[in-house]
């Protein structure tokens, strides 16, 4: 009787409740239980679970081979050589010749799962497995590698030659495969070697300069970055080609430089989801950046990602030691104040005591994940006030349907329209003063301007629509937490207030007559099913200016007036208990 899963595998984002939107949290009889209560049925579901049974099992194989390395237990050893075993029968029985009928179309078919990506996946922690265990000691172990090391290389050649899409995100997991696949067979160092320049040549093509994976995606810049670590196992990262090596450095610093200041990761262009591989993923790329990096400053992030965990932390990356032999890249620090990453065009304005940050996103579309989203203004510090909401597994309508347009994001939508797919520009930017400018033409004949600055306990956001006629214009505000708003003469009062007390405090004025309509809307990504009062901020004009403060300091002024100039501009007087504070935003 084996203890893997014998069936073939599906796509793991079927996994998803078709009411509620959230990944599904389990089977519960012959049905898939959802965390609202639902009991979903369906082959679909079915061979979606498989999948996360599969990598599961394959983590839980490597858990206790590094763990019986590290603790000399021969139960734990005599556990991982078993599902080996299981495995390397089910993988001759199962897995044929051809590919995997489940794939849809658009997918680059695996054989054990409907996507190559997924195999690729699987295999790297089979591989890792097996090199602390060795192959000899499984019957059938070199069979599966052999197989799997051939189903690898044709996929590569599929993607890459035939399809012509090698920055495709799926290059970096076939590389990172393919090189541990290689080594768990023993194959000569030359195969490894050409493993390693597949994986390095794809660096090259989807990093840019400032470390972003060329997407603008945070949770596919983690995809990619694991694959690169992970591929790189026995590799020396001092003596690795220098631009690279450069490169995937660079990718973790952007992960110290964008988190939150409680260490969360913002979801921008898709994910990260809140959920436990997740998390564990982050862990792995904080314990595998130790060495291959000098300063990874990824302590808060891993710190996020553990307490998120909870009971749910396995531990399996306090076992990584040794990956890279050698010394690390030597690289520039972590900046934890303002930064601008030009090419991917996010700008990140935090306050000096690292407590509260904005980030801005006024960069180029993002490919297949990116969203409709540009110039929004993401709000963080001792809450998530107003998150990029991320999306929720991919076979969700929800995603395209509300997720991936501007009708989630907190930016400007004209006639009730989505904007078009567009690159943003950054005007002006000054780390030291806290100020970035960025405008971007949002549909046709639509400009827009926004202009974000810091001051003590404030962010001034000023943002400015030029229409090429008069047109209905909304601005969205779209908390994470509660929200109530107060009209207040021409303006308004926004209070903000998370679930522990803290409070986040705005105040917004407008060039011409302004609303703010408060509705039911949908929270972040991983519970779109909950309930979230959401504000459109909206005003009619071809030319219309929207200025806000937000005020998340300890003591909220007792009075704010926002004198805002029809050119662009915004004068904010703020009246506290030490005196009145004048502070301009220029156009």
């Amino acid at each position: 009787m084996t203890d893997v899963p014998t069936a073939l595998g599906g796509w793991w984002h079927d996994y998803v409740c078709p009411t509620h939107g959230t990944e599904l949290v389990g089977p519960d009889g012959g049905a898939h239980r959802c965390a609202r209560g639902c009991a979903v049925v369906g082959p679909r579901y079915d061979a979606a679970r498989v999948v996360l049974e599969h990598q599961a099992c394959a983590r839980q194989v490597r858990l206790l081979a590094r763990r019986a390395a590290a603790t000399g237990s021969t139960a734990d050893r005599e556990h991982a050589l078993k599902l080996l075993a299981d495995y390397a029968a089910v993988y001759a029985q199962a897995v044929g010749p051809g590919w995997n009928d489940a794939a849809e179309p658009w997918m680059l078919r695996g054989r054990l799962f409907a996507q190559a990506l997924t195999e690729a996946q699987w295999a790297v922690q089979i591989a890792d497995a097996v090199l602390v265990l060795g192959r000899e000691n499984v019957d059938g172990v070199t069979s599966m590698l052999a197989d799997l090391l051939t189903t690898l290389d044709e996929a590569y050649t599929i993607l890459v030659h035939d399809r012509d899409d090698e920055r495709n995100n799926y290059t970096a997991w076939l590389g990172a495969a393919g090189a541990l696949v290689a080594q768990a067979l023993g194959a000569s160092p030359g195969v490894v070697q050409t493993w390693w320049s597949r994986v390095l040549r794809h660096v090259g093509l989807a990093v840019g300069d400032d470390g972003w994976e060329w997407e603008g995606s945070t949770y596919y810049h983690l995809f990619v970055l694991r694959a690169y670590l992970l591929a790189l196992r026995g590799a020396d990262p001092s003596a690795l080609p220098a631009e690279p090596a450069r490169r995937i450095a660079a990718m973790v610093r952007v992960l110290a430089e964008v988190a939150a200041p409680d260490g969360r990761l913002p979801a921008l262009h898709d994910g990260p989801y809140d959920r436990a591989p997740m998390h564990r993923e982050v862990l792995e790329i904080a314990a595998l950046a130790r060495g291959f990096v000098t300063d990874p400053g990824l302590d808060a992030v891993e710190r996020f990602a553990r307490e998120r965990l909870g009971a749910d932390d396995d531990g399996l990356e306090r076992l990584l030691d040794g990956w890279f032999p050698g010394g690390p890249v030597a690289s520039p620090a972590p900046a934890r104040g303002s930064v601008l990453f030009e090419e991917v065009g996010y700008a990140v304005l935090r306050d000096e005591d690292d407590t509260f940050q904005a980030v801005l996103d006024a960069g180029p579309h993002g490919g297949s994940h990116g969203h409709l989203d540009k110039l929004a203004v993401y709000l963080y510090g001792a809450a998530a006030w107003q998150p990029a909401p991320g999306v929720p597994p991919y076979a969700s309508p929800l995603r395209h349907g509300y997720y991936a347009r501007t009708l989630a994001h907190p930016t400007v939508r004209v006639d009730g329209l989505d904007q078009v797919e567009t690159t943003g520009r950054v005007e002006r930017w000054d780390a030291r003063a806290g100020h970035v400018t960025a405008s971007a033409e949002v549909r046709p004949g639509v400009r827009l301007r926004r202009t974000l600055r810091l001051a003590p306990g404030c962010l001034l956001d000023v943002v400015a629509v030029d229409c090429d006629e008069e047109r209905d214009v909304t601005l969205g505000l779209r908390p994470a937490v509660d929200l109530a708003v107060r009209v207040v003469g021409e303006g308004a009062e926004t209070t903000w207030t998370a679930a522990d007390g803290a409070t986040l405090h705005g105040f917004h004025g407008a060039s011409v007559a302004a609303a703010m309509v408060a509705a039911p809307g949908r929270g972040p990504s991983h519970d779109p099913a909950a309930a979230r009062t959401v504000v459109d901020w909206a005003a009619r004009g071809s030319r219309v200016v929207l200025a806000s403060l937000y005020h998340h300091g300890p003591r909220p002024p007792r009075a704010v007036q926002i004198s805002v100039a029809p050119e662009g501009g915004a004068t904010f007087r703020l009246t506290t208990p030490d005196g009145v504070t004048t502070i301009e935003v220029a156009p």
